[in-house]
């Protein structure tokens, strides 16, 4: 075979492969089918032209998942100048979140390629929650704020909620089933919430009965406010050399208060004299043990209840503790 003939036949594929179209199709272009539920079928109608001068005939190469089509156009050859008509239904079933299909169509004309129906859809989940993240604000200790988060199903099923891993034990969560909306209630106990602990950022994990959104990780924040603010609200002997501290109390109204009481539960520490009533008062903590050693200075306030807990540690040869990273928010980190 010559040179010149292999020349002359790839230019003739190259000119086969740019052969102009013979249908034209409307609408053109990816088909935006915007948002839609997990059953709800969406389907598109097109109108194919045969723009040429003589007879073409469509059949299906390919299918996405979930995409079927049907229609005249499908039937039979077209003559020339004639439109038919083609219908692509899509079925989001067992698809989420943004979605792309495609209808690969070829003809009888070998010059002609392939024709596609690109389109786009955006599923929703079936299962969503109102909201991810909520805020019990701040919380006085005689307070027990509850926190409701709502679950509801687009199809309408009852849905089966159950919450895995640890749950701090000052939460008390309760799942109310429903349809087509089930509730999880948290609720916070401030009594139970460990002594020198003010804030915390807490980690809900949740199973759920819906296929296609098993789990959801829910966040739940919170600020304990005391009448009398404790400063620090641990108090941390790292030093052996240093035997005292000054534990701050102030009032956060900024009136002044009287400190009736203050008793040390535990060994290794004892407390100096109590101030006089002032709106803010500094308290002498004293190291008395000689090794590591753990305490609870117990404050109790004229008129105020419940009394405000201060923890008291010894450690030595311990390195400072490093306070955790907060988030972009300012918040503290979820709770492990």
């Amino acid at each position: 075979m010559s040179m010149r003939f292999l020349a002359i036949a790839a230019c003739a594929a190259h000119l086969l492969a740019q052969a102009p179209a013979r249908l034209d199709i409307r609408p053109a272009g990816r088909v935006q089918l915007g948002s839609t539920g997990p059953r709800e079928v969406r389907t598109v109608a097109y109108t194919f032209t045969n723009i040429s001068d003589r007879p073409i005939a469509l059949r299906v190469g390919e299918l996405s998942p979930g995409v079927t089509v049907r229609g005249p156009a499908l039937d039979g050859p077209f003559a020339p100048g004639q439109s038919l008509g083609l219908t692509l239904t899509l079925d989001p079933a067992d698809f989420v979140g943004p979605q792309a299909r495609n209808v690969r169509l070829l003809t009888d004309d070998p010059h002609q390629g392939e024709y596609r129906l690109p389109v786009a859809v955006d599923v929703r989940a079936d299962l969503t929650v109102d909201a991810q993240r909520k805020s019990l604000g701040v919380v006085a200790p005689h307070e027990s704020p509850q926190a409701v988060f709502t679950f509801t199903r687009e199809t309408g099923q009852p849905t089966v909620l159950r919450l895995t891993g640890d749950v701090a034990p000052y939460l008390e969560t309760e799942v109310v089933p429903g349809t087509p909306s089930s509730r999880l209630l948290v609720t916070l106990r401030p009594a139970l919430i460990p002594p020198g602990t003010a804030l915390g950022l807490e980690t809900l994990r949740v199973e759920t009965s819906a296929p296609l959104q098993p789990r959801f990780d829910l966040y739940l924040d919170w600020k304990l406010h005391h009448p009398i603010e404790a400063l620090p609200s641990r108090v941390v002997f790292l030093d052996p050399a240093v035997p005292v501290q000054t534990l701050l109390l102030k009032a956060r109204d900024g009136k002044a208060f009287a400190l009736e009481g203050a008793d040390v539960e535990g060994a290794g520490f004892e407390r100096g004299p109590l101030p006089a009533a002032a709106p803010e008062m500094a308290l002498e903590i004293r190291r008395t043990a000689p090794d590591v050693a753990r305490a609870l200075l117990v404050l109790r306030f004229k008129g105020q209840e419940p009394p405000l807990k201060v923890p008291l540690s010894y450690l030595p040869g311990s390195k400072p503790p490093v306070p955790p990273a907060a988030s972009p928010s300012g918040d503290p980190p979820p709770r492990p």
